[in-house]
């Protein structure tokens, strides 16, 4: 993103409280974490000799924040987003919290991070030692990269393989090549509990209850399919997909920083994903042979050959592979958020989800959460990649795939 002029790859977390901000606890716990965790105020750096990237940590302080003054919500989400006041390979915080004011009764924290040094899992254990909930060391302060680049390469043969298949297909996103992509924009969809358990009850009869991860996949998919097909109505219009995985399954052993997940990359064609049943199916029997095939384990040294490589390195030849393009869409489903965490500073916790930024291409990312059994939705998209219309197709398949109408 930094490269083409896009801004970096931030997000925002957003925890909705009852009452109104405690800003001498608000303090206390920034000045902890901020301690704790020098990697908070740090730059990272790449090393001329290995091309290994480490942080490289100043003297800890505490986490800024920021109190905003009663405005909407999502023009502040929009402005921090798009401000680019973190900056990775600079020194300074890396991590900023934002209050404001929602209601009389009611307030927000916006907390503003970046990809590069937290993901879902990360925030999630973030967020539980900003309420005290957990005190564990800080895990992946720095990453690390084993085994030299010949090897890794070997290793990662098998997924190599697959993915040169890819380019037999046109694998289109919703990046438009004659547009400069800038601004990130984005809207979130809040289903209520009655909401949720329609959608759940359609999941469960549709494609089982363990298959979420196939499911949502499949709806996000099926959205996106919906604009490229509209664009390019003669072509199959297949969709690359890339489903975020974890490199380490005890979750326990997860660490709080540098916690990156491997990217399995599945191709669905456009008869694959005609209709929702069937292609929650394909999705699944994909998946399946992609463990099947032991690429999982080809995935793991071509992430280690990624982390250490420069990105100009390798998007270049990647996005020239397939025509300009590195994947349809971004998806994930963190599931439940946060997984423990019911309150902050003496504020019960009402509302959580995530706003993530995304690079064009492929120019859109639809993101799915939990709380307290109510399911929040995030469609970000780069400025030039969707229009008004085609946001609104986008939305109407999405929600018609999950079976929600009349939705406010």
């Amino acid at each position: 993103m930094r490269r083409t002029g896009q801004g970096h790859h931030l997000a925002v977390t957003v925890l909705e409280l009852e009452g109104q901000p405690n800003p001498e606890a608000l303090d206390q716990a920034t000045e902890t974490l901020g301690k704790r965790h020098p990697i908070l105020h740090s730059r990272l750096r790449r090393s001329l000799r290995t091309f290994e990237a480490a942080w490289h940590p100043s003297a800890p302080r505490p986490i800024p924040v920021h109190h905003h003054q009663p405005q909407d919500l999502d023009t502040l989400i929009h402005q921090l987003l798009n401000d680019d006041s973190i900056d990775i390979l600079a020194d300074g915080p890396n991590l900023h919290l934002h209050t404001l004011p929602l209601t009389p009764d009611r307030w927000a924290l916006l907390i503003l991070w970046p990809h590069a040094l937290l993901d879902g899992i990360g925030i999630d254990k973030f967020v539980a030692e900003l309420a005290g909930s957990e005190t564990g060391p800080a895990h992946g302060d720095t990453c690390t990269t084993e085994g030299s680049p010949s090897a890794l390469w070997k290793q990662a043969e098998p997924v190599l393989k697959e993915m040169r298949g890819f380019p037999n297909h046109r694998v289109r996103s919703l990046h438009q090549k004659h547009s400069k992509p800038t601004t990130s924009h984005f809207e979130v969809i809040g289903f209520n509990r009655q909401e949720s358990d329609a959608i759940r009850r359609k999941m469960a009869s549709t494609a089982g209850e363990l298959l979420l991860l196939p499911y949502f996949a499949c709806c996000a998919s099926r959205a996106v399919r919906s604009i490229i097909a509209s664009r390019h109505p003669n072509e199959d219009a297949p969709i690359l997909l890339s489903l975020p995985v974890q490199r380490q399954p005890n979750p326990s052993k997860r660490p709080l920083f540098h916690n990156h997940m491997v990217a399995y990359s599945l191709l669905l064609t456009g008869g694959e994903l005609k209709d929702l049943a069937p292609a929650t199916k394909n999705l699944y029997r994909a998946y399946a042979s992609f463990l099947r095939r032991k690429l999982p384990a080809a995935m793991e040294p071509l992430t280690k050959l990624i982390e250490r490589c420069p990105s100009r390195f390798y998007l270049k030849p990647a996005s020239l592979y397939l025509k300009g393009e590195i994947c349809s869409l971004f998806h994930s489903h963190t599931g439940q958020f946060p997984t423990h965490t019911t309150s902050l500073f003496g504020s019960r916790l009402i509302n959580a989800y995530h706003v993530p930024s995304v690079s064009s291409p492929p120019g859109i990312g639809i993101f799915f959460s939990e709380f307290d059994a109510q399911l929040n939705c995030t469609i970000s998209w780069k400025k030039g990649s969707l229009n008004p219309n085609e946001l609104t197709l986008l939305k109407n398949t999405l929600l018609s795939d999950l079976r929600v109408t009349n939705h406010q």
